[in-house]
């Protein structure tokens, strides 16, 4: 059950907690008062979607405090510029807030009226009642939606390889020679790289020769080179760090520099030496070059990945006939257990609707709607991913219909209300949520009618937490818990929220009964009591 509410900063809310109890709870005030706002923000923090426009200042925060089976589960959401979940404290994302949202309470607002109404979700409203009553049904459809997935899968597959199979010997054909092109080439691993390095050496090759051997001359060429002068100096700190030992650190570093010197004009004369001006190598290394350009445009850059993938297509299509009979046995397999399992959640449905569709009679019946008769309609239609069945929700609300007809068609406001009651009232006793929310569920109905919405909700409320928008005094009258809400005009509009004791609820029951308190509407409430 929802034990407490905390809203701060929501929409023209700026500070409110309330206090939940078991049974029957109501929200009660004058039309615009803010009783839609205290849903939303429910509805909100359970992961309904929110904007900045419900934010009052910077940050709008929410947190409800639900109690299960002994255990207190806290959902918390701060809204800014984004959204922040937290579930007893811990950062969470919105999916672990829908799936807690599931297994505790059920909002029914005129959106959630509209899926009742339409025949699109029947079937799956019809399959949720009896997975809650049969696990093995659950089980039997999870593995029905995977079975009909992977066999479409296939038969999409299989008409793929049998339209497409002369054109596939065209794309083997042009495969194998964009593989043969490739493999010829036989590009290494960074090979442009190195021949552009090695171009640009060939290109310059005149150049490196000249300026290398004029550094290497300049070293040790003469002896007016940088080897004969250092050597020069080499003798003169030798002779001197003959007496002066301190010298020998600098002797050594000199000794060390001149063979280094001489090394490195080695080294420079070879180089020299070795270059060559190679035209024919220079027009090799472009054309190399070319033919590398050229593949990587027609491929993409990385032509190894792209050779995996042409390989990887051109295995699939070979193996295309071994595959053909393949994929037509695993269709075949696939079809039958489809088929199988469809004819079995066919009869769970038929045998489930003609319970269910009794037990909303009869809720029905208790909701002053006597003459109503509710057919759940079961026929055979297209296999689909929901099965082969077409699952349509039908009423005959009085002696003068002929025949049960779609709800949208034949129902008014105050009988769809009623049905909506009626079907969640079945539901409950098969739903594990601990809570169900009606928001303004008594529209378009008076009188007797208000009363039995009243009986129906008290019964449901003995094991199920009802929270009640209502603007009925017969409905309000009983509730377990009264919370009433009111707009205040200070600087800037707010809400007032407040538990009513016994005085303070005859007062209000007085006021949505009479319109003003006075004697007569007083003496109504305390008859309502």
């Amino acid at each position: 059950m929802l034990k407490s509410l905390y809203i701060k900063n929501f929409i023209l809310l700026k500070e409110a907690k309330i206090d939940f109890t078991k049974g029957f709870n109501i929200l009660a005030g004058e039309t615009g008062a803010g009783k839609s706002i205290i849903i939303k923000a429910l509805d909100v923090v359970l992961g309904a979607k929110a904007n900045k426009d419900m934010v009052l200042g910077d940050v709008a925060s929410i947190e409800a405090v639900f109690e299960k089976e002994g255990v207190e589960t806290v959902i918390s959401r701060q809204i800014s510029t984004t959204s922040k979940y937290r579930i007893n404290g811990i950062l969470s994302c919105a999916d672990d807030v829908l799936t807690l949202r599931n297994k505790l309470l059920d909002i029914h607002s005129q959106h959630q009226t509209y899926t009742y109404i339409t025949p699109k979700n029947h079937i799956l409203l019809l399959d949720n009642y009896i997975s809650k009553k049969h696990n093995e049904f659950f089980e039997l459809i999870k593995n029905y939606k995977e079975t009909y997935l992977e066999y479409k899968s296939v038969e999409k597959k299989l008409q793929n390889l049998k339209e497409n199979y002369q054109n596939n010997l065209k794309e083997i054909d042009f495969l194998k020679f964009q593989l043969n092109e490739i493999d010829e080439a036989g590009i290494k691993e960074n090979e442009e790289e190195d021949l552009i390095e090695e171009l640009n050496i060939q290109s310059s090759a005149q150049s490196l020769k000249e300026e290398s051997y004029k550094a290497y001359w300049a070293l040790y060429g003469d002896n007016n080179s940088i080897v004969e002068a250092l050597s020069n100096v080499r003798y003169i700190v030798e002779g001197a760090s003959s007496i002066d030992k301190n010298l020998e650190g600098a002797l050594s570093t000199i000794f060390d520099s001149f063979e280094n010197l001489k090394d490195a004009a080695n080294t420079l004369r070879d180089y020299s030496s070795s270059l060559e001006v190679n035209e024919g190598k220079i027009e090799e290394l472009n054309e190399r070059i070319a033919l590398i350009q050229k593949l990587k445009r027609k491929y993409g850059s990385d032509i190894d990945l792209e050779r995996q993938n042409l390989q990887k297509r051109y295995d699939e299509l070979t193996s295309g006939e071994n595959n053909l009979d393949e994929l037509e046995n695993t269709f075949e397999t696939l079809s039958t257990s489809v088929n199988f399992m469809a004819g079995q959640i066919s009869s769970y449905r038929k045998e489930e609707a003609s319970i269910l569709q009794k037990l909303v009679e009869q809720e029905l019946t208790s909701l002053e709607l006597k003459d109503a008769i509710f057919e759940i309609s079961t026929e055979n239609t297209t296999l689909s991913e929901l099965g082969q069945d077409k699952i349509e929700f039908l009423i005959s609300t009085n002696k003068s219909n002929l025949k049960p007809a779609p709800l949208s068609k034949v129902a008014s406001g105050g009988e769809i209300s009623r049905v909506m009651l009626a079907l969640k009232t079945v539901f409950a006793s098969t739903d594990n949520i601990s809570t169900i929310v009606f928001d303004e569920i008594d529209t378009g109905i008076s009188g007797i009618t208000s009363n039995a919405v009243k009986n129906c909700m008290l019964k449901v409320s003995k094991d199920t937490q009802i929270i009640c928008i209502t603007h009925q005094p017969i409905i309000a009258a009983k509730a377990d818990n009264f919370i009433w809400i009111e707009k205040e005009n200070k600087e800037k509009t707010d809400i007032k929220i407040s538990i009513l004791n016994d005085e303070k609820r005859l007062e209000k029951l007085a006021q949505i009964a009479g319109g003003t308190v006075n004697q007569e509407s007083l003496d109504f409430a305390k008859t309502l009591i």
